[in-house]
């Protein structure tokens, strides 16, 4: 009789088993295409034997466990790579934006209208008692002019808009770290009472990826399978249920743009400079870094243009006798100030001399030749090559962030083929699985089966 309960035992352990192992490949099928789903096995081993003669004997089945499958080191690459993947996006979407204001296309940019300006001046030299070619110079500074407002405009408005993104991203890493330390509270309370929170981790886990691509972050696991996640140099945003908040506060010695304070307890910490990694590193940079350097550029142009440009004329003389006169205005020259001084054509100083009006065009030779005079303050450049460098100069920095991009997609595209490799679910494989537990199953039942047909023979004998 023990033996054949041992039977109905050992078929019953197998049915149990199977059932629970086609549950977890049934679970695996379904969540196919769940991102960041990690494939789970069922875990079998068998029970421990009992003693009998002439030894052990086995009692059947169970299954131990219910395991993700995971590999921890692709989980820390991925991690990295998301952050280098966020930080190069938004410097590459930045250096797009700035590349725009110096393309050639149409004849729109600071390039052109500094050849059409010298250009002018040649015309006025050609025919100096001319009152159109003096109007149109006028016309083509102004028209310089407001090239260089519009692109210090820009300039400074993708600066603003930058700085909203920052903010933006701040409350996202805060919402992200708040999730995160919400699960490791429930993971830890699912471990404690002998679960296995395999679905929870999934979620953690894509959670704290997200989160990485946010801002550079490292990660730390405890024994008790709670997260604590650090960033800059190395605040906790996350340690175990408690989540750690970012905070934007306006730097007034930073046009009133944000600062990142971490508020960690006690006095906030300014972290601006130490973000290392993530889409805020990447708006960081290009905030305070790529386009104060575009706008101090365009500075030192509008600057060096304007005292090479008032130097040369007021060493002449205007068809109505003015003599000393500045053609832009002189004091703080950036380009957001700078402006037309004249307002009257014949006040364009084209001629060296009173003497030798209204005919002489020598000071206007000299103001179109300023398009071919190295400047010292530019390294020895012209006006028309320092533009041409500073545009080359960004258009390659613009370039290189693209490729930069590219290539740091296409290695975390794969390192997320790896991970579908490892962790990833595979419908043929899960099939093979299906057809495998379900047959357990059957010859499961069909040992409870015998061995209650051999149970009827048995009673049978006694009747």
């Amino acid at each position: 009789m023990s033996g054949i309960s041992n039977l109905f035992s050992i078929g019953s352990s197998g049915l149990f088993a199977f059932q629970q192992a086609l549950a977890v490949t049934a679970h695996n099928i379904a969540n196919v295409g769940t991102k960041g789903y990690s494939k789970q096995n069922a875990i079998l081993a068998e029970t421990p034997p009992s003693n009998g003669h002439p030894g052990q004997i086995g009692t059947g089945v169970q299954v131990t466990a219910i395991q993700r499958n995971v590999d921890g080191f692709i989980d820390r690459q991925l991690l990295a790579s998301r952050g280098q993947l966020g930080q190069h996006d938004a410097s590459n979407s930045a250096l797009s934006d700035i590349e725009g204001l110096f393309g050639d296309s149409a004849d729109q940019s600071l390039g052109t209208d500094l050849n059409n300006l010298f250009g002018a001046f040649q015309d006025v030299a050609t025919d100096p008692s001319n009152m159109t070619a003096r109007s149109m110079l006028l016309s083509n500074a102004q028209t310089i002019v407001d090239r260089f407002h519009q692109a210090d405009s820009t300039l400074t408005t993708q600066r603003q808009s930058l700085d909203q993104e920052i903010g933006q991203t701040v409350t996202t890493v805060n919402n992200l770290a708040q999730r995160v330390a919400d699960l490791n509270d429930k993971i830890s309370q699912t471990e404690l009472s002998g679960q296995q929170a395999n679905d929870l981790r999934d979620q953690r886990q894509r959670l704290v990826n997200d989160l990485g691509e946010q801002v550079g972050v490292t990660t730390l696991e405890d024994a008790h399978g709670q997260v604590s996640i650090f960033t800059g140099n190395g605040q906790s945003l996350v340690n175990g249920n408690r989540a750690y908040a970012l905070s934007g506060v306006p730097n007034a010695a930073n046009s009133g743009l944000l600062d990142i304070q971490y508020q960690g307890g006690g006095i906030p910490v300014s972290i601006t400079s130490v973000v290392s990694g993530g889409r805020l590193k990447g708006l960081l940079d290009a905030r305070d870094h790529t386009i104060p350097d575009v706008l101090t550029e365009l500075d030192t142009l509008a600057s060096n243009l304007v005292t090479e440009v008032n130097t040369q004329h007021q060493s002449g003389v205007g068809l109505d006798g003015s003599t000393g006169l500045n053609f832009f205005t002189s004091a703080g020259v950036t380009a957001r100030t700078v402006a037309v001084a004249l307002t009257d054509g014949r006040q364009v100083a084209a001629s060296n001399s009173a003497e030798g009006l209204p005919g002489n065009n020598v000071n206007a030779l000299a103001l179109a030749n300023l398009q071919h005079t190295s400047v010292s303050a530019l390294n020895n450049a012209t006006l028309n090559g320092y533009y041409q460098i500073t545009a080359s100069d960004i258009g390659s920095s613009a370039q290189q962030a693209s490729q930069t991009f590219d290539a740091q997609q296409t290695l975390q595209d794969q390192l997320e083929t790896h991970w579908s490799e490892v962790s990833g679910v595979s419908l043929d494989e899960e099939l093979v699985n299906m057809m495998t537990y379900q047959r357990a199953f059957q010859a499961s039942s069909r040992v409870v089966v015998v061995a209650d047909e051999l149970m009827q023979t048995i009673l049978s004998l006694k009747q």
